[in-house]
């Protein structure tokens, strides 16, 4: 239930001058939850090529004040002209039409007698320039958008009778039937305000899973939902209701469902040399050797082929091929999910019931973590990688416990960190205790770089730093008694094996036949098998769950 201090509020799609059926239905809910205004994000008028002499009386009526409007009620200026005695009465009444009753109109941005902001962009969009166009004229062109958010960095509620460009990438949620079109400028908008809602119109009902926004923790969720006109013969949702608080913060915990936002999927971001081999690997288990050299070759490749989009990164969640059902934590900064193709299985650790091979990845799309452009995201996404780590840890010790009360397994972190890669992103095993306490992943890590010619590990905190500004492969080795990192740098000419890390453990645990993740590749069933059951075994730890 909403606290006191929130408000419920209705959001109707095309009334279609059906007015004395809506607004008689308005006033029975008003009375019942005295609500604080309503919304018509679609047509408020029947069309004029099909209206009737019923339609054409219902609207002599409404404007001569026949029929009540219950509340504050604002109207969109839906993608139909307005009628002409419409307009004119607007006009006089300065955007009010009749008692209770106000447009949006083209391009608004208003404050509601409780707090809430509202912006709205009206019309069918428009190539042209003509800045002549009238404030009523159901048409809006780029600057309209743009002009109608000018010096706001949020609102509660966007109403649009177009839909934000790509707003149906990364979503199971698809729209029955030809959608309205959809905008660029209407999607810029919405990245812009960071809406709590965003209202549009259509055929039928349509209502996308809840998206987050890049930004710093907490990050703004906003709920695309578009209504089915009134009075529709498939009887789909015409009237819509929610509750708000003005001026609230967002919360720190994403709702169930969440996606990352989809309205970034237009933009091509220009990172350094992102490669351009990316799509031929997922969740970080690669197709065999990368090069490091910079050559002709390397950069010609990379002109050839442009680099991935958030909307083709197998890491970022706006992406539709997404494997969502793999996905086992949500935080506010990164979310893990079970390794495709996991080294280990359900028998290499039988006591935790999983396999236990986890990937913590950022929602930042970059390539490293110094290529985060702002500070605050830059250090929230760094320590709540901590936290992670350190619940996964917890997990391993509280599940493994001896008599002695200590943990039977430790656990090996690592990262590929460069200025050519697309999505950074770090890999966590879990690995017998003995084979930490003894030294021998870390002996493993430094006779496998030996053997391959690679350049020597480093494990100075000084020199660590030093090589971590620039291209590095790091090795975090952990358990209850033992923190070990290591760090070789990636910038020399030579050939590096993105299978490196899965190599090195596979040849100390046994598993060397699963180095690389097609010849251990799992069903949809498998995956999904292995993801509840690693759900369900870190639920006490994760603390995504409590904020």
């Amino acid at each position: 239930m909403p606290q006191a201090n929130w408000r419920y509020s209705v959001v109707i799609g095309a009334v279609n001058g059906k007015f004395s059926d809506v607004f008689a239905k308005l006033a029975i809910l008003h009375a019942k939850q005295n609500l604080a205004f309503a919304i018509i994000a679609g047509d408020l008028c029947a069309k004029s090529d099909t209206a009737t002499d019923a339609d054409r009386e219902e609207l002599a009526k409404l404007l001569r004040g026949e029929i009540t409007v219950p509340l504050s009620t604002y109207f969109a200026l839906g993608r139909q002209p307005l009628p002409d005695e419409v307009v004119d009465l607007l006009e006089k009444g300065q955007g009010e039409l009749c008692s209770n009753l106000s447009i949006l109109g083209r391009k608004v941005s208003m404050k509601t007698a409780d707090g809430f902001r509202i912006v709205a962009v009206g019309g069918a969009h428009s190539a042209s320039i003509d800045q002549s166009m009238s404030q009523y004229a159901a048409e809006y062109t780029n600057d309209d958008a743009q002009a109608a958010g000018k010096g706001l960095t949020n609102a509660d509620i966007v109403v649009t009778s177009d839909w934000p460009a790509h707003i149906q990438d990364g979503t199971k949620n698809r729209y029955t039937g030809t959608p309205p079109s959809s905008v660029d400028s209407i999607a810029n908008l919405c990245t812009s305000l960071k809406p709590r809602y965003h209202f549009s119109a259509s055929e039928a009902f349509y209502e996308r899973e809840p998206f987050f926004h890049n930004g710093p923790s907490p990050r703004s969720v906003t709920r695309f939902i578009s209504l089915a006109p009134y009075g529709n013969t498939a009887k789909a949702k015409w009237i819509y209701a929610f509750s708000l608080e003005p001026s609230v913060d967002a919360s720190k915990h994403l709702p169930p469902g969440c996606t990352a936002s989809p309205l970034t999927g237009g933009k091509k971001r220009k990172l350094e040399s992102q490669e351009s081999d990316f799509n031929s690997f997922r969740y970080a288990n690669g197709n065999g050797t990368e090069h490091y050299r910079p050559d002709q070759r390397r950069q010609k490749r990379s002109r050839n082929n442009p680099a991935p989009t958030p909307n083709q990164c197998y890491f970022c969640l706006s992406n539709p091929s997404c494997e969502k059902h793999m996905i086992g934590s949500i935080g506010a900064e990164v979310y893990l999910t079970i390794a495709k193709g996991p080294l280990s299985t359900r028998q290499t650790f039988p006591d935790l019931g999983f396999p236990g091979h986890v990937l913590m990845i950022p929602y930042e799309h970059q390539p490293t973590m110094s290529a985060i452009s702002d500070a605050a995201t830059r250090q929230a996404t760094a320590t709540e990688v901590q936290r992670y780590r350190d619940a996964l840890q917890r997990m391993l010790v509280e599940k493994t416990k001896g008599e002695d009360g200590r943990g039977k397994l430790g656990a090996v972190t690592w990262e590929i960190s460069r200025h050519s890669g697309v999505h950074f992103h770090w890999q966590f095993l879990p690995v017998p205790v003995e084979m930490v306490q003894r030294g021998l992943v870390e002996a493993g890590f430094d006779k496998e770089a030996e053997n391959l010619n690679y350049p020597k590990f480093v494990k100075g905190f000084k020199e660590i730093e030093e090589i971590e500004e620039g291209n590095f492969f790091k090795v975090m080795i952990w358990s209850e008694a033992l923190r070990k990192e290591m760090v070789m740098p990636l910038d020399g000419d030579f050939r590096f094996d993105l299978q490196f890390g899965r190599r090195v453990l596979g040849k100390l645990m046994g598993l060397a036949q699963r180095t690389h993740w097609k010849d251990c590749a799992q069903t949809v069933a498998e995956e999904t098998a292995d993801a509840e059951a690693f759900k369900k075994g870190f639920k006490e730890f994760d603390f995504s769950l409590e904020e």
